[in-house]
C-alpha cells in the first residue's frame, strides 16, 4: 500500500502538467472519508486483498490520494467526515480485466462503493473525485492497450487508459492512414471522453456518436459486448463496422453511467483526406452572434458544411490563450466593454470567431468553400472569411499542417488551451493556484436563443468578477455551450463568487428548459432533477435498471444523479444546496 503516487504519463510535458495541476503537496491535507456503512475492519481487509490482486504499488491511501481529488475544488478546506470536499478512501489501479473482475468481487464482498474513471481528467467537473464520499477510486489508466487501428475501414479499438496523444502517436508510428479526433487537451482518455459525450473538432468530432461497440464488465464480473461485437463469440467481421444490433441497443446505458465498467471501445476514425481546408469567419459586434448562428446552423443542416463541428469562440477566449487579464486591463474587475472594443480593433480579431474544417478530395473541398463563401458574402457582408487549403494525392500527413491551421482540427493532440486558466492571476502573485469550471447548457441552434443566453449570462458573470468567457460547439440542431470561468483557488472571495455564478447560470437555464451536457460531481443531482417529466419518470426507470444490474450498489453511487437503493438517501444529504 503506497502513499506515493504513480508516474502517469511517459511524456515529460504531460507528466509535469499533471503534477502541477494535482498539487502533490496540497495546501489542505487530505483526510479521506470512509465508505458509508462499511466497518473499519472490513475496509482494511479489502485493501489487503486489493494489494494481493494488483500489488502494493497500485493501491493508494493517505497523501497518496492527491491525484484522486478535484484539483479545482472550491470546498478544499472542508475536509471533515461528511464535509463538502469530495474525497475517496483509497485508490486501486488494475492492469487488466482479470484484475478488474477480482476488484469487483472484493468490493461486492465488503459492500464497498467504487468510483471508476479512465484518466481522471474530467477537469472543471470534479476530475476524479467521487460523488459519494469514501468511495474507492477505481483508476483504469494502467489498462492502456491500443488493440487495433484499422485504416482500411477506419476504426480503432482501445482500452480506458489510452490517451488522445497515445492514439495519435500510434497511428503516426505505424503509418496508419487515419486522423483520430482529439479533444482540446491531449492528456485525456479517448474512451472516457466518448463515454462522457465529449467533443473533438474534426469530421468525427462527436465522439459518442462514433462509438461502434463496447465491451463492458458488469458489477457481477460478467462481460458483455454490444452491437455486432457480440456475434461469433466476439469475432464477427462486423464488430466495429455497424451500430446495428438484434434487439434493443444498449450502448447508451453505459454513457455517463454507473451500470458497468467499460473495458474496451470501438471508435470510428476519419480516413486520411487528400484535401483539407482550415476555415474561419469572424464578425465585429457582440450582437452578430445571432446572425452567425442562424447562417452556420442552416449550412450545417443542409450539408453545405458537411459533418464537421463549427466551433465558436468569444474575443475574451482568444485573448486568454495569449495572455492574462492584466496584460489587457489595468483596472479592477472584468474588462469593460469599451476596453474590449479597443482590444478588438488593436488585435484585428472579431468579437466572435468561428472555426471549422473541410475534408475530402481537393476539388470537393474547394467547391464547398466557394459555396460557403458565397453564402456568407450575401448574408453577412461585414464578416471576414479565411480558408487555407492543403492537398496531397497520397493523403495529407496531419503533422505537416502548421499549428495555426491544424492541431485539433486535424487530430494532432496538444496542451494548447491549458494556459487559459492563468487568466485572472497576476504574474506577481507567485503562490496563486489557477482553476476553472464551466456551466454547459444545451441550447437550440437558433440565433435569438444563443444571443439571449449571452445577454443574460454576461451580467451574471461580470457581477461575480469574471468576463463572459463563452465558446460553443455547433451540431446540426443544437449547440453545446461552455460558459467558462477561471479563478485563483487561493482566494476565498473568488471561490464564493464562483458558487454564486454557477447558481445564476443554473437559474436562467432551468427557466428555459436547457439541460446540461455534463455536470460537476457537486451538482449531479441538481442537474438530473431538471428531467422532471412524469414526476422524474426517466430517473426512476434508470434507477430500476441500476438496482437490477448492481443490487449491491457498488459502482459509482450517485453518478449523474442515479443512486442505487442502498445509497438513495444520500441524494438529499449530500446535495449541494444554494447558500
Amino acid at each position: 500500500m503506497s502513499t506515493t503516487l504513480p508516474r502517469t504519463y511517459p511524456d515529460p510535458e504531460y507528466e509535469q502538467a499533471h503534477v502541477d495541476t494535482y498539487e502533490r503537496n496540497p495546501r489542505f491535507p487530505i483526510k479521506p472519508a470512509r465508505p458509508p456503512g462499511v466497518r473499519e475492519e472490513d475496509f482494511l481487509k479489502a485493501i489487503d486483498e486489493f494489494i494481493t490482486v494488483v500489488g502494493k504499488d497500485a493501491v493508494f491511501i493517505g497523501e497518496g490520494l492527491s491525484d484522486y481529488i478535484d484539483p479545482y475544488d472550491i470546498h478544499e478546506a472542508d475536509n471533515e467526515q461528511g464535509g463538502k470536499r469530495q474525497v475517496p478512501s483509497a485508490a486501486v489501479c488494475p492492469h487488466s480485466t482479470q484484475e478488474l473482475k477480482q476488484i469487483l468481487t472484493i468490493a461486492t464482498t465488503y459492500a464497498i462503493p467504487l468510483w471508476p474513471f479512465s484518466r481522471g481528467k474530467n477537469l472543471g467537473y470534479g476530475g476524479p473525485a467521487p460523488r459519494l464520499n469514501g468511495s474507492i477510486a477505481l483508476d483504469l489508466h494502467l489498462m492502456n492497450r491500443i488493440i487495433e487501428v484499422n485504416d482500411t475501414l477506419h476504426y480503432a479499438v482501445v482500452e480506458p487508459g489510452v490517451t488522445f496523444a497515445d492514439l495519435y502517436q500510434y497511428c503516426t508510428a505505424h503509418s496508419k492512414k487515419v486522423w483520430p479526433s482529439t479533444a482540446s487537451l491531449g492528456w485525456g482518455s479517448v474512451l472516457g471522453n466518448a463515454l462522457d459525450r465529449g467533443c473533438g473538432f474534426g469530421a468525427n468530432f462527436s465522439h459518442h456518436q462514433s462509438i461502434a461497440a463496447l465491451e463492458v464488465m458488469l458489477p457481477s464480473g460478467e462481460i458483455i459486448r454490444t452491437g455486432q461485437w457480440g456475434l461469433l463469440d466476439g469475432n464477427s467481421p462486423n464488430s466495429f463496422l455497424s451500430k446495428f444490433t438484434y434487439g434493443p441497443s444498449i450502448e447508451g446505458l453505459f454513457l455517463q453511467s454507473n451500470m458497468g465498467v467499460v473495458t474496451k471501445m470501438g471508435l470510428w476514425l476519419t480516413p486520411q483526406p487528400k484535401g483539407y481546408m482550415s476555415c474561419s469567419f469572424s464578425m465585429p459586434a457582440f450582437e452578430d452572434i445571432e446572425l452567425m448562428v442562424d447562417i452556420f446552423g442552416e449550412m450545417r443542416r443542409d450539408g453545405t458544411i458537411p459533418g464537421s463541428v463549427v466551433w465558436f469562440t468569444s474575443l475574451i477566449e482568444t485573448l486568454c490563450i495569449s495572455g492574462r487579464r492584466e496584460d489587457y486591463w489595468a483596472g479592477e474587475g472584468p474588462i469593460p466593454d469599451w476596453r474590449l472594443e479597443e482590444l478588438r480593433q488593436e488585435t484585428g480579431h472579431g468579437h466572435w470567431f468561428a472555426r471549422w474544417g473541410l475534408y475530402g478530395p481537393k476539388r470537393v473541398v474547394q467547391a464547398q468553400f466557394d459555396e460557403i463563401n458565397a453564402v456568407l458574402a450575401s448574408k453577412a457582408p461585414t464578416g471576414t472569411i479565411k480558408g487555407v487549403l492543403y492537398a496531397d494525392e497520397d493523403g495529407i500527413g496531419a503533422a505537416s499542417i502548421p499549428a495555426e491551421d491544424g492541431l485539433m482540427f486535424v487530430g494532432v493532440p496538444a496542451m494548447w488551451s491549458l494556459p487559459l486558466i492563468n487568466w485572472p492571476i497576476p504574474k506577481s502573485k507567485t503562490n496563486g493556484k489557477p482553476a476553472h469550471g464551466d456551466y454547459a447548457p444545451i441550447i437550440p441552434s437558433d440565433g435569438k436563443a444563443v444571443l439571449e443566453w449571452m445577454r443574460l449570462s454576461k451580467p451574471i458573470c461580470e457581477a461575480n468578477g469574471v468576463e463572459l468567457m463563452a465558446d460553443f460547439f455547433m451540431h446540426e440542431r443544437h449547440v453545446v455551450l461552455m460558459n467558462m470561468f477561471t479563478w485563483d483557488q487561493t482566494d476565498e472571495e473568488q471561490k464564493r463568487r464562483v458558487e454564486r455564478l454557477y447558481w445564476g447560470l443554473y437559474g436562467i437555464a432551468k427557466e428555459r428548459g436547457y439541460g446540461m451536457y455534463r455536470a460537476h460531481v457537486n451538482h449531479m443531482d441538481l442537474i438530473a432533477d431538471l428531467n422532471d417529466f412524469g414526476n422524474h419518470a426517466y430517473n426512476r426507470f434508470v434507477e430500476k435498471i441500476k438496482d437490477a444490474v448492481d443490487p449491491n450498489g457498488i459502482l459509482a453511487p450517485g453518478k449523474q444523479g442515479i443512486w442505487p437503493n442502498r445509497f438513495r438517501h444520500f441524494r438529499e444529504t449530500q446535495e449541494f444546496k444554494q447558500d
